[in-house]
């Protein structure tokens, strides 16, 4: 049940990171700073992934040898805050440098 919600989670934290890209509003044409907004995506979207499959490979494992199996789902469920919280920190720095004049 708790890796159904882990799923529920990452479904609604991958449709949320799309907001990372209103970072980039205030980036000028061509700066770098539209590149680290992008980077904050990927980081978010991509380890998102990483700890689901990985949490799910532990489940699964955890179930062919019949032990338990519900501290690899809250694990999974715990560790999907991560790469959300990390790629959100990026945009945000990406926001402020791009109010930084050169």
């Amino acid at each position: 049940m708790i890796i159904v919600l882990a799923l529920l989670l990452a479904t609604f934290l991958m449709m949320a990171t799309g907001m990372f890209a209103m970072a980039g509003d205030s980036c000028a044409p061509g700066s770098p700073c539209l590149d680290e907004v992008g980077n904050g995506i990927e980081v978010s979207l991509v380890g998102m992934a990483a700890v689901l499959v990985i949490g799910l490979c532990c489940v699964i494992g955890a179930a062919v040898t019949r032990t338990l199996r519900f501290g690899w789902a809250l694990a999974t469920l715990l560790l999907l805050l991560v790469p959300f919280a990390v790629g959100c920190n990026i945009a945000n720095h990406a926001m402020q440098l791009s109010s930084v004049a050169p």
